[in-house]
């Protein structure tokens, strides 16, 4: 099993419990999920680092008629979608449960 290190965040996101601010519940969910998945031992927190700086490296590398509105929890998901699928958290074809009617 791989080492895993303890998440470390700034003591404002467990001291001030007005931070982290999350403009939507979905970008609180997001975080909580890449959170958790670390801590749990899915994948190192180190590895979820470097995807997301690689996913806003890429949007800020883009041209500027192609980047799009930034936003910082999309580059977050992006990166987060990354490191499951490296790490095989979920199985091939997976499908939202959402999703789920409109797939046979």
């Amino acid at each position: 099993m791989t080492d895993v290190s303890p998440v470390k965040l700034h003591p404002s996101c467990v001291t001030d419990v007005n931070q982290p601010v999350f403009d939507e519940e979905w970008q609180r969910r997001a975080f909580g999920l890449a959170v958790a998945l670390s801590e749990f031992g899915h994948y190192p927190w180190a590895d979820f680092q470097q995807e997301l700086i690689t996913k806003i490296g890429a949007w800020e590398d883009a041209p500027t008629d192609a980047r799009g509105r930034w936003e910082y929890y999309e580059h977050w998901v992006t990166a987060l979608g990354a490191v499951v699928r490296e790490h095989g958290i979920l199985e091939d074809g997976y499908v939202n449960p959402e999703d789920r009617d409109s797939h046979p």
